[in-house]
């Protein structure tokens, strides 16, 4: 099996001039083309302010780092932040259910005409006296402790089988 050299250090960029990268290399260049021009462009105290200027923006762009990142891509991020303000709103998504007003109306007219005392007395009595059956699965062998099954009914008259367990 071929064996292969993995690469370490990949996140640095590679030194291609002497000691700087091809970005710093190449913000110290502008600065110093930009410099030579304006040199031949204004007086010499004037070219002296303006090279001052620029020599330590291209100083600071080509080695500032802050928390491992550069200045430049620092500066990206800031005026992307200025030029394109974001606002982010949570809005619950609500689905969109259309009801029959003639199933409400039952309900809410059943619901009315049965007082809460009542309504709680026949959940008890539903709960307390509803068909009880016991059921072993075909093929089993019959176990000592039967499992039993009760019908539970809801207000709306829903009625589902609920296996009872007993503590």
């Amino acid at each position: 099996m071929a064996q292969f050299q993995i690469p370490q250090f990949i996140e640095e960029e590679a030194k291609i001039v002497g000691p700087l990268t091809i970005k710093q290399f190449g913000y110290i260049a502008v600065a110093g083309a930009l410099s030579f021009i304006l040199f031949y462009v204004f007086n010499f105290i004037l070219w002296l302010l303006t090279s001052a200027v620029l020599v330590g923006a291209a100083l600071a762009l080509a080695f500032v780092r802050v928390n491992g990142q550069s200045l430049p891509s620092i500066m990206l991020a800031a005026f992307s932040f200025i030029w394109k303000p974001r606002r982010y709103v949570w809005q619950r998504a609500m689905q969109q259910t259309t009801l029959d007003i003639s199933d409400v109306e039952k309900i809410e007219t059943i619901r009315k005409s049965i007082s809460i005392q009542d309504k709680l007395k026949s959940i008890a009595l539903r709960v307390t006296t509803g068909k009880l059956f016991s059921s072993t699965e075909e093929g089993a062998a019959p176990s000592t402790a039967r499992e039993r099954y009760q019908v539970v009914s809801y207000l709306t008259g829903e009625q589902k089988v609920a296996k009872r367990v007993d503590y």
